[in-house]
């Protein structure tokens, strides 16, 4: 008990263990009531385990007797390959193994062991993954998100060892969401020119289209793509754009990444030293390195401008993001429980606990009724640190008069009622960015690229009609994808007298979008008018 970090660790144990016993009757309860809502709260208590205790290099809390794995110097070439302790985070299983195969083989007996939570509709499978506690209607998708878990975890055994390979710090991100996985994970095919296959594991899928890189001439045949490159790392690294491939993950937050260097940026960015001389020219946050400065200001300049208002983003998805929201009247995903209509999913997800959440009372509850929560409100539990209490103060009063706000909104109120300000066209909002004096300021200044900005002044930012005009569309396919071209499509603005632009051509905008609908690329099509 020499090393004072080991007793942290031993202390942490003993008090988690004390808790356990204290609430180990109402945990009994609740196991005989339903064991999948035990394993929920289990799940929940860890948590808030995991948050409370204080940042240090072990990622997840050890019991008393276990060993705590240690990253291995591994030569930067067999990083990947050599000294990996793949550990198996299945409750109750905990095996370790050195070997992938056996250890794939392995995760995917757990298959066996899934839980079904009976539910209104239908029955769902719950994985019982550490901390994961995904849950889903589809075998077939659990499969696949089980098969990813073994995935995972080879790559968070690289991390671990990359931590004294190159001589990474601590991350200081939440670790208690390193097993949670990205959500619906579809199937796994490959759409490489002549073939369809499809997989349910990932590694056996990137297996496979290794394959078509051995027998390629750096040309990649991906339907859509035919990108051609000059060496053969490069084409390598750009088919892992296609199949989702990554190379490492940060052991103790779970993200991972394409290559060594995003995670070495991944640490930078934690632990920059604060007398560092390196610092944003549009907000001064230091950074780390003139390369993660650069990546930086990117988010400060506008590239992208929208074709209906003044508005303009820095990325296209912030851009698609804008379009959605403010000019796109469809709202597609309704609320089963009311006449709520959501614009994506995700603002879907937000919407449904609050006819589901249970109101709580501080005072006079019983302790025992915290058992029947659901595990909506079990992860709601989950203590978060306090934020930083911010101060807003109007630029435009006298210095005498200054006036400072607790939140944005009541500055944004005082800016419009007192002094008659306004958003420009497509806005929503003000922004603000922190001050040197620690107070946080309305952003006067937008920054865009020249070309842009000059598109803009010679008349292009007046107010756009809005996308209320509804034109019907006949979209047919004339050629499919080749090695070397993507699919053709020909589309027709089919006639009527009584709905017909103005203008003599028409301006298509095709997107290709992720399963969040973010945009990943675009292409402006001009063209003439062709009624059918």
């Amino acid at each position: 008990m020499d090393n004072p970090k080991k007793k942290l660790k031993v202390d942490r144990c003993l008090e988690w263990l004390k808790k356990q016993n204290e609430q180990e009757p109402k945990k009994l309860a609740l196991q005989n009531k339903n064991d999948i809502q035990f394993i929920i709260q289990t799940n929940a208590d860890r948590k808030n385990f995991l948050l409370a205790a204080a940042e240090d290099e072990a990622t997840l809390p050890l019991a008393v007797d276990d060993i705590e794995t240690e990253p291995k110097a591994i030569p930067l070439r067999e990083l990947r390959r050599s000294g990996l302790v793949l550990e198996c985070d299945w409750l109750s299983c905990r095996w370790k193994f050195t070997d992938y195969e056996e250890f794939q083989t392995h995760v995917a007996k757990h298959v066996s062991d899934l839980h079904l939570i009976p539910e209104e509709d239908k029955s769902k499978y719950f994985c019982s993954w550490d901390t994961c506690g995904h849950k889903t209607v589809d075998l077939s998708e659990m499969v696949r998100h089980i098969n990813y878990h073994a995935y995972h975890a080879k790559l968070l055994a690289i991390g671990l060892n990359g931590r004294a390979t190159l001589n990474l710090a601590e991350c200081k991100k939440d670790s208690s969401k390193r097993n949670q996985l990205p959500s619906n994970i579809s199937e796994h095919r490959c759409l490489w020119v002549g073939c369809t296959k499809a997989y349910q594991s990932i590694e056996e899928f990137i297996k496979h289209v290794k394959e078509h890189i051995d027998n390629s001439r750096n040309l990649c045949s991906w339907a859509g793509c035919g990108a051609t490159f000059t060496r053969r790392t490069l084409f390598i690294a750009h088919v892992r754009s296609h199949t989702g491939e990554r190379l490492i993950a940060c052991y103790h937050c779970g993200q991972h990444f394409a290559n060594n260097r995003k995670l070495c940026d991944h640490i930078r960015r934690q632990n920059v030293n604060p007398q560092s001389n390196i610092r944003c020219d549009f907000c001064g946050v230091f950074c780390a390195s003139e390369y993660l400065k650069r990546e930086h200001a990117r988010q400060h300049v506008s590239l992208f401008a929208c074709s209906m208002c003044d508005m303009t983003a820095p990325t296209l998805s912030a851009l698609a993001q804008h379009v959605r929201y403010r000019h796109v009247a469809a709202r597609p995903h309704p609320c089963p429980h009311c006449e709520y209509r959501a614009i994506t999913k995700r603002d879907l997800r937000k919407h449904i606990p609050t006819h589901t959440r249970k109101k709580r009372k501080l005072k006079g509850a019983d302790k025992s009724s915290e058992a029947e929560l659901s595990d909506e409100d079990s992860d709601e539990e989950v203590s978060k640190k306090p934020k930083e209490k911010r101060k807003y103060v109007c630029h435009m009063c006298p210095e005498k008069e200054k006036k400072i706000f607790s939140r944005g909104t009541r500055l944004t109120t005082h800016l419009v009622k007192v002094h008659g300000a306004q958003w420009p066209c497509g806005y929503s909002r003000f922004r603000y960015q922190l001050s040197e004096d620690g107070m946080y300021r309305l952003t006067e200044t937008r920054f865009e690229e020249f070309e842009l900005s000059q598109k803009i002044v010679d008349g292009y930012s007046d107010p756009k009609k809005s996308l209320t005009d509804s034109y019907d569309f006949e979209v047919q396919r004339v050629s499919e994808a080749t090695a070397t071209s993507p699919v053709h499509f020909e589309i027709r603005l089919k006639s009527d007298k009584n709905n017909q632009p103005d203008e003599t051509s028409v301006e298509i905008t095709m997107c290709d979008v992720d399963e969040q609908g973010n945009i990943i690329n675009s292409e402006v099509i001009k063209s003439d008018v062709v009624y059918t």
